[in-house]
């Protein structure tokens, strides 16, 4: 079963702001009939599916928000939230370049902490950012997705869908799976500058890449590392899971021989740490 409020809605891809004002209630701090102000969510009323709950579990303020894989009269139904009335997103004004949040993830069966940012100008995609982080994290963290543009044009509308997806086909999720969420923003900076050195930040290799690319896995994660690649439309195509002692000279390497040509982006993510990249799949075979 899916909630068709939010899963028949294909998430667009998203911007950033200096300040939070246009997101809509950033900090989760208000509520009406049981649902955030400004977003929709998987909760159903009056059919008793509730997933998606107002906590003061929060990083600042009074309140957070928290989402919690449930069974539902014996069918697994994941949380999810989408920005604006009906879920359809809101306005913006600005070249935003990355969205950033506070969260708290207690995964079970290797489910995952899903963020699609999406970003649209006059209803076409021209922006969008998107994540999956894997790992428990017991503390709120900061997280900062970027934003990549298709485009030189500037947005005129934001979609933000958080979620917990599966390990394997996103629909896979498991009974028990909580996140919280708090203090979303947008940026004009990519952010996780801020976070990492700059050498650390996308340095794979060959890139554009035409068989086989290489990507570091940095000394700034450790323990149990995931990747996880993502098209240019926010749907994921790989993930590779293993300890940085696993792969010679701590590099994730595989093919991207099967890959269409065009734009992909990574993450990476393990107990201690979090950076993102992007690279470009150059097909020779196809075009010789």
């Amino acid at each position: 079963m899916k909630i068709a409020l939010i899963l028949s809605i294909v998430f667009i891809c998203g911007i950033a702001l200096t300040a939070n004002a246009q997101i809509p209630n950033p900090g989760f701090e208000n509520w009406t009939s049981g649902n955030p102000d400004g977003w929709a969510t998987s909760n159903a009323f009056p059919a008793g599916l509730i997933n998606v709950t107002q906590t003061t579990d929060c990083h600042s303020g009074s309140y957070a928000l928290r989402g919690d894989v449930i069974n539902y009269f014996s069918t697994i139904v994941e949380p999810v939230i989408q920005s604006g009335p009906g879920g359809r997103g809101f306005g913006i004004s600005l070249q935003y370049h990355s969205f950033e949040l506070y969260y708290k993830f207690a995964p079970v069966g290797g489910d995952k902490f899903s963020i699609n940012v999406g970003l649209k100008k006059a209803g076409v995609t021209i922006a969008q950012g998107a994540a999956a982080p894997t790992a428990t994290v017991s503390t709120y963290t900061y997280l900062s997705v970027p934003i990549n543009y298709m485009t030189n044009d500037t947005p005129d509308t934001a979609i933000i869908q958080i979620s917990i997806t599966g390990p394997v086909t996103g629909s896979d999720f498991h009974v028990g799976s909580v996140m919280f969420v708090d203090d979303l923003l947008f940026s004009l900076t990519t952010g996780i500058s801020d976070i990492f050195p700059t050498d650390m930040i996308g340095k794979c290799y060959p890139n554009p890449a035409s068989d086989i690319i290489n990507i570091p896995i940095t000394e700034n994660v450790s323990g149990e590392v995931t990747l996880n690649v993502f098209d240019a439309y926010g749907k994921e195509v790989k993930q590779l899971v293993g300890n940085p002692q696993q792969y010679s000279s701590n590099v994730f390497q595989f093919s991207v021989e099967d890959f269409s040509t065009g734009l992909y982006f990574y993450s990476v993510s393990g107990q201690s740490g979090h950076y993102q990249g992007k690279f470009i799949v150059s097909n020779n075979k196809q075009q010789n």
